[in-house]
């Protein structure tokens, strides 16, 4: 073959590997943007779900006993609670709702036993909680994953 035609193969052979190669450079910096897009996209959705998460599980826990009478919003040693008081079969118990150990418990006992947070079941993560009854309006603040979140409840029979 002529060193001319040899010339022209070669650098079109050059160009086509230059082509490849910015295509290649390009589709990994694409996949590599779209990865960290979707962690961002991904971990803010995670938050949010936790917030949802918990407010729904509050909001279901009030539902099911919201009664006249039943709801107090009280300390106990040092630790803020929602507690639902209930009677079954001529029996109190009490249901305790409160941020403990950086989780959402849940604790139900008889009403005479003493308040002990560490053995309320986790329910979800969460790193603070307050709570007020301002007439028929329940107001819980949660703090889930460094965000606060607002749950208003209004109740349908008067707190105590």
């Amino acid at each position: 073959m002529p060193l001319r035609k040899l010339q022209n193969h070669a650098m079109s052979g050059v160009f086509v590997f230059l082509i490849l190669g910015m295509f290649a450079v390009i589709s990994t910096v694409m996949v590599l943007l779209g990865a960290k897009v979707y962690r961002a996209t991904a971990e803010r959705s995670g938050v949010h779900n936790s917030a949802r998460i918990t407010s729904s599980y509050l909001r279901s826990m009030l539902r099911a006993d919201d009664e006249a009478g039943v709801l107090k919003v009280e300390t106990v040693d040092g630790v803020e609670t929602i507690a639902l008081l209930n009677t079954y079969d001529e029996d109190s118990y009490i249901t305790r709702l409160y941020v403990y150990d950086g989780m959402l418990r849940e604790w139900f006992t008889d009403a005479t036993l003493p308040f002990e947070p560490e053995n309320g079941e986790p329910v979800c993560e969460a790193e603070a909680m307050t709570a007020s009854i301002e007439g028929q309006l329940l107001t819980i603040r949660i703090r889930v994953d460094g965000e606060w979140s607002e749950v208003y409840y209004a109740l349908k029979a008067p707190a105590e």
